[in-house]
């Protein structure tokens, strides 16, 4: 018995509780599965063309009536912590409390502003983070409203009303948020609930420091908090203050740090927190944007032309019903064309209000897009959507479907058969367990507690839960506790005839010692799967091709041939033949045995990788250091092989996984005849070790290289006149190529036929760009202006050398890629914001950026065509229709080219190799 029903191409299949579905015809071609989480959340998933496109949607309904159901907020324990919603879940959980369902919060900062809360959290009418509301109506929250559950227990989203201020000598002075990076004219007040021991804060700015707080530092909405003095940070003072464990740090700048300056050590200060009366004493509430749905109705609160708002992304989204009493909880996901396109906001709107959605509020989307459920029977959660970035993003924080019904007793069984099918009659079978769960959907630990097999119709004797085929027909079997407690049932038909029978496989090539496990398949009058017992296979092999055994396990030896199978009067051959696989691992570089170092005119040592260093496939790779620093002469590392790596047959290509380190050395490698002779590939050209990061390399075995041949060495030379350097190369999964053509995905995340694949290959192999030290790309991580800076250093080969300083406050010249930064400025590519005083090195590079700072670092035309109905306005609108004119860019679709959408890996890739192209 499964709790999973699931509706594909019109076919109804009845949920557990026997209630027959009907389909609207707007799905009636859609996939659909429905399960029930615990006694109050459900969970639905559809899959329909729908705007067009595939579109994944999927839905947690909670009902808050129920009295084991609620909805809860998992926020960052210390506040800049990043966990998987899934890890939240785990954390959460507890004895009375167990997560049924889950789905991520709302936005955070990236890396430049300590990955902290963006909005609103507050928890049990404590404030834990003011938060920021956005200026702009091209912003996503720029509204304070928010989700929760208030006081009565019931669903909420509303705006709501925050108040925080200190009180100095009778003088109310407002807080502009708490536990945040402080800007321009912001009063911040840093709690101990900020996740660093000082304010990080600059000189440029007053800072009070107050201990000695009276009533605690956890602001709860409606009391007042009072402290003393203990220091002034006046401005200049470059050490940012403290923030006391038993206190807080008031922190002002600009117009803000006015209302500072004249408070003296000693003084008592008051501070208050308040929301409105709607949200007093609320649950908890958790703000974010925009607002998508109004009394039923769609109710979009941003500019619904701009990027943010229009682009079809992954979407997470929070909704109530009309009485606050049932909760949905909603993802979209995207970016994954067949699969899944995503919605833009009025599509996500719209799709909400069909739900029965009467408030709703958009939540994190894009990579942070995650629903978590709990399986049957599980004690935890598990991912249930497809996340575009191919894995669950780490985020702030996570919605929670709660159940907090106690312990009952055994009532609903899950079961499955080891092996599915029609079975054959004196077939032996076993029924495995999936879950046992009591009445509110908890799992249960049978611990010594039996279950057991009953036959409704006689066609099984069961023994435990072992059984045994006795006669054929159709059957139920039962499954209950040793107690009677408990309902399972599986549906078992017995056959006693099989009409057709197939191999495994419908043919074989093997290389010569190869080994493959065959098995069959059997089917009835119906086409059905009939489970059989193998024994009664009967194996055989036509010519010398190998060997089978009674269990089928083949064993090549040479030539074609064929291998047959008989079963119950059928049989059945496939065709063999024996030869050579396309490629074959000669070493996986998992172990020192068998490799030594060697050098000349320099030094090398050989170690495995560590837990610093990221293999690319398997536990470990080979590191091969070097140092030719002040070497005259031809300069040469060598990883040897202490026992030549004999290969077998004649392989077109050596290949090989090669994490450079950017040395433009020449990347080399030595093969040996059966006659002795010697022959030398090439990995790379010479100096043609560009690159840093991984790299998938290849070198041609010569022609003339026959008989049997043994890989000896790989090594890296640095030829005499050359500067000379030191640093490590890693190898990994050097393989034997059979297939002149043959090609490997050069990043795990990306595939041959990824549409950005030979792009970038291309900036890899040539130095520009690279991928990160685990094998991955990373192609839809969005790229900072620094990295942009950097790529277009490389791009241009810009000197790095005497570089002149920028002037930019945020880039000094002990920060890393200061001086690329610099470089690239110096050649007018790349420009400062705020008049030129600040970098912003880990700002969002956007797409009119991007097209600005090519068409200035190359030179680019410019036509005199409109391309985008976009760009008109856009400070980059010159450089936007120059990559149109130069066939550099086809835009975003529908006449767009994106100019705010902020640009990732991959697009920059192919943009700049086109760009490169026309160099």
């Amino acid at each position: 018995m499964t709790l999973k029903t699931s509706i594909r191409s019109k076919k109804l299949v009845a949920a557990i509780v026997g209630v027959l579905l009907v389909l609207p015809p707007a799905i009636a071609n859609a996939e659909i599965q429905n399960e029930k989480i615990s006694k109050g959340v459900n969970y639905n998933y559809v899959n329909e063309v729908k705007y067009g496109e595939n579109q994944a949607t999927r839905k947690l309904t909670v009902d808050l009536n129920d009295p084991y159901t609620t909805v809860d907020v998992s926020y960052p324990k210390p506040l800049n912590k990043l966990l998987r919603t899934t890890d939240q879940a785990k954390a959460y959980n507890s004895p009375g409390q167990q997560v049924a369902g889950a789905i991520n919060g709302s936005f955070f900062w990236s890396a430049d502003q300590g990955y902290l809360p963006m909005y609103l959290i507050s928890y049990r009418n404590q404030l834990i983070n003011a938060g920021i509301i956005a200026t702009g109506d091209d912003q996503f929250v720029n509204q304070p409203i928010a989700f929760g559950v208030d006081k009565t227990g019931k669903g909420k989203i509303a705006p709501y009303n925050l108040d925080i201020h200190f009180t100095y000598q009778g003088k109310k002075i407002a807080i502009t948020s708490t536990d945040k990076h402080r800007s321009t004219n912001n009063m911040i007040l840093y709690t101990p609930l900020y996740p660093k021991p000082t304010t990080e804060t600059n000189e440029l700015g007053v800072e009070v420091v107050l201990d000695n707080v009276t009533g605690g530092t956890e602001l709860h909405f409606g009391e007042t908090v009072k402290g003393v003095v203990k220091k002034v940070r006046t401005r200049g003072d470059k050490d940012p203050s403290p923030i006391p464990e038993n206190g807080f740090v008031l922190s002002g700048h600009g117009e803000a740090e006015v209302n500072l300056r004249t408070i003296p050590v000693g003084a008592e200060i008051e501070i208050s927190a308040t929301i409105d009366e709607p949200w007093k004493d609320a649950s908890f509430m958790l703000t974010s944007g925009p607002e998508l749905v109004k009394d039923g109705k769609v109710n979009v609160a941003m500019d619904l032309t701009s990027d943010k708002a229009t682009e079809r992304a992954p979407r997470t989204a929070i909704a109530i019903d009309k009485t606050g009493t049932k909760v949905f909880m909603v993802t979209v996901d995207g970016r994954q064309p067949g699969y899944s396109k995503g919605m833009n906001m009025k599509q996500l709107a719209e799709h909400l209000v069909s739900l029965g959605a009467y408030q709703a509020l958009n939540l994190d989307g894009g990579g942070s897009t995650t629903m978590a459920v709990r399986k049957p029977g599980d004690q935890q959660v598990s991912l249930y959507n497809r996340p575009s970035d191919q894995s669950e993003r780490r985020v702030s924080t996570s919605l929670l479907a709660v159940s907090t019904a106690p312990a009952g007793k055994v009532a609903e069984i899950g079961a499955r058969f080891e092996k599915d099918g029609v079975y054959l009659k004196g077939t032996k079978g076993t029924v495995l367990i999936n879950y046992v769960m009591d009445q509110f959907y908890n799992p249960v630990s049978l611990g010594n507690t039996k279950l057991t097999l009953s036959s409704v119709n006689g066609t099984v004797e069961s023994s435990g839960l072992n059984f045994t085929a006795v006669k054929p027909g159709k059957d139920t079997l039962l499954l209950r506790t040793e107690t009677g407690e408990g309902n399972g049932q599986l549906n078992l038909e017995v056959v006693d005839k099989i009409t057709k029978i197939e191999m495994s496989e419908s043919e074989l090539k093997l290389k010569k010692g190869e080994t493959k496990q065959l098995t069959l398949k059997a089917f009835d009058s119906q086409n059905r799967s009939v489970i059989y017992d193998p024994s009664l296979i009967k194996w055989g092999v036509e010519g010398s091709v190998g060997t089978i055994t009674k269990s089928g396990v083949f064993t090549a030896t040479n030539g074609t041939g064929k291998i047959t199978a008989e079963l119950g009067g059928k049989v059945v051959s496939i065709p063999v033949s024996v030869g050579t696989s396309a490629a074959i691992s000669i070493d996986r570089m998992e172990t020192l045995t068998g490799w030594k170092a060697s050098s000349v005119n320099g030094s090398s040592v050989l170690k495995l990788t560590d837990n610093k260093d990221y293999p690319f496939e398997g536990d470990a790779a080979i590191k091969l250091s070097y140092d030719f620093v002040g070497e005259t002469g031809t300069s040469a590392a060598y990883l040897n092989a202490n026992v030549p790596k004999i290969l077998d047959g004649n392989p077109a290509l050596i290949t090989a996984r090669v994490y450079g380190d950017g040395s433009r050395s020449w990347l080399r490698g030595k093969l040996k005849d059966s006659s002795g002779g010697e022959h030398t590939i090439n990995f790379t050209s010479e100096r043609g070790l560009k690159w840093v990061g991984w790299n998938f390399v290849t070198a041609k075995v010569p022609e003339n290289a026959s008989g049997q041949l043994s890989l000896e060495q790989i090594y890296i030379a640095q030829p005499s006149g050359e500067k000379k350097t030191s640093g490590t190369i890693i190898f990994d999964d050097v393989k034997a190529v059979y297939d002149s053509e043959y090609r490997e995905p050069l990043f795990k995340d990306t595939s041959l036929n990824f549409r950005a694949e030979s792009e970038i290959s291309s900036l890899v192999t040539n130095g520009v760009i690279a991928g990160y030290s685990n094998g991955n790309f990373g192609p839809y991580d969005e790229l900072t202006r620094q990295q942009a800076a950097i790529l277009l250093t490389r791009a241009l080969e810009l000197p790095l050398e005497n570089v002149t300083d920028p002037g930019f406050d945020d880039m000094k010249p002990s920060m890393g890629f200061y001086k690329e930064v610099a470089a690239a400025a110096k050649a007018g590519i790349i420009n400062g914001k705020d008049n030129g005083k600040r970098f912003d090195p880990n700002g969002k590079l956007t797409r009119a950026e991007m097209a600005a700072i090519l068409k200035r670092g190359f030179s680019l035309p410019v036509g005199d065509k409109e391309y985008f109905v976009d760009s008109k306005g856009s400070f980059a609108h010159d450089a936007i229709n120059s990559l149109a004119f130069n066939n550099i860019t086809n835009g975003i679709g529908q006449g767009k080219f994106g100019p705010a959408q902020n640009i990732n890996r991959a697009d920059f890739s192919v943009f700049l190799y086109r760009t490169l192209l026309i160099k």
